[in-house]
């Protein structure tokens, strides 16, 4: 696999890991049991475990296209736009639309 195709699938499974976390956040994560008096239920850690993979897939992005950036051929240079974009739209929109998402939840 060429550096723009990884860039390109750790962009994508981002894009993919973030949908999760909000879908699971809007349909999932209100009808889980939470035991009465415990403050976290097993739905906050999959919740928290979601996250930590999204931030995960977002450094990795990062870092991918950083190095195509810097090693890649002019059309690798081209290609880390994509990841890069990603990175930074995902990063802006996380908070607002985890909290649309809880709002919204059923």
């Amino acid at each position: 696999m060429t550096g723009a195709g990884i860039a390109k699938a750790l962009g994508t499974s981002s894009v993919i890991v973030f949908a999760t976390g909000l879908a699971f956040r809007t349909f999932i994560y209100g009808r889980m049991y939470i035991a009465p008096g415990d403050p976290y239920g097993f739905s906050d850690v999959i919740e928290f475990l979601l996250g930590w993979v999204l931030i995960g897939l977002l450094v990795a992005s990062a870092l991918a296209a950083l190095i195509l950036v810097v090693r890649g051929a002019r059309s690798n240079r081209i290609a880390a736009g994509w990841p890069m974009f990603l990175v930074a739209a995902l990063v802006l929109l996380a908070s607002a639309l985890h909290e649309l998402a809880a709002r919204w939840a059923i």
